[in-house]
């Protein structure tokens, strides 16, 4: 049976980058460009939730569910005749902003070996179920890389991909530091950044910091940078420390890029991640948690250490492909 992977819904440099490691594999298309009209719909999105609230979303989802749009997604445009099965992999944020059941539906009708898998790879806010209890029954299966949700909200297990970035960072050289962390600012986020940027002062902690500029740009420092980088520049400075800083957004958990990442290249992980210890690979020697900067072990962010997680490729495209085809199994 000739079986094939679409995977679209799929946002953010570091995701892209990763999901691009299937360009050579001839079971599975990235859908890179799924929408024509995504960032358009973001920026509704975002002025409905700022000042339409619920009427506005319920008009605007109307909308979507039509045939209007039908002609900009790419899966409209696929060749699923070429397969027997096709399995279809979206991503949780793409169906919230801009794909609908009635698209989903309009789309099987016409290839009924067609197969959806919601995915969700964002953690859980507290305003995500609702969101997911409304469309999960379009979906064959709702599938998470976040172990907590399979117990909470009895979705199925898929283990998210890693792949090493492609294409070499155009660099020629980056600090080695004890402390690096990339990411979108915010005022939550910052706040903690500049608590912590006080203590490497402090302590003679070397770090490397680099926060998406969102408006508020408020710590000065010469170590401390407002600006988005390709995903190779960012490993290609990740790989100079020795220890990635991972700050959660308020109120979320699970499983993040930061943790793959210190994982794969072997590094510590200074994280506010409750669930931390809930994760495979979770090393007590390597990873450390704290609620409040002042929790930070300092000592143990300089102290020089040879960090071997013993990785097992669990987060590789092979396996991924695999973890999903046993799923599919499972659902006939």
């Amino acid at each position: 049976m000739k079986k094939h992977i679409w995977v679209a819904g799929v946002w953010g440099f570091g995701n892209i980058s990763i999901m691009k490691q299937f360009e050579k594999d001839s079971e599975v298309t990235f859908l890179e460009n799924d929408f024509r009209y995504m960032l358009k719909f973001q920026k509704i999105w975002k002025f409905i939730r700022r000042y339409l609230k619920g009427c506005g979303a319920g008009l605007f989802r109307t909308v979507l569910e039509t045939r209007i749009f039908d002609q900009a997604y790419a899966l409209t445009h696929c060749d699923f005749e070429a397969y027997d099965r096709n399995y279809i992999v979206l991503f949780n944020s793409a169906f919230l902003e801009y794909y609908s059941r009635g698209y989903f539906k309009r789309l099987k009708k016409r290839h009924p070996s067609l197969r959806y898998y919601l995915y969700i790879i964002d953690p859980m806010p507290n305003g995500l179920w609702p969101e997911i209890e409304r469309v999960k029954g379009t979906f064959d299966k709702v599938l998470t890389i976040h172990p907590y949700n399979v117990n909470k909200y009895g979705f199925g297990y898929l283990p998210y991909i890693y792949g090493k970035p492609q294409e070499e960072s155009q660099l020629k050289q980056a600090p080695d530091v004890n402390l690096f962390f990339c990411g979108v600012a915010g005022d939550y986020r910052q706040k903690i950044v500049g608590s912590i940027v006080d203590k490497c002062r402090e302590k003679q902690i070397s770090y490397d910091l680099w926060l998406k500029p969102y408006g508020n740009d408020g710590i000065r420092d010469e170590n401390v940078h407002y600006s988005e980088m390709p995903y190779e520049d960012n490993v290609y400075r990740l790989k100079h420390a020795d220890c990635i800083l991972e700050i959660m957004h308020e109120g979320f958990v699970g499983i993040t890029q930061r943790y793959l990442e210190a994982v794969i290249y072997n590094k510590k992980l200074l994280t506010n991640n409750a669930e931390i210890k809930q994760l495979p690979y979770y090393d007590k020697r390597y990873m450390q948690f704290f609620a409040k900067v002042e929790e930070i072990d300092w000592d143990w962010l300089k102290e020089p250490v040879t960090v071997d997680y013993h990785y097992k490729n669990d987060f590789s495209t092979d396996m991924w492909k695999k973890n999903l085809y046993c799923i599919a199994a499972e659902g006939k």
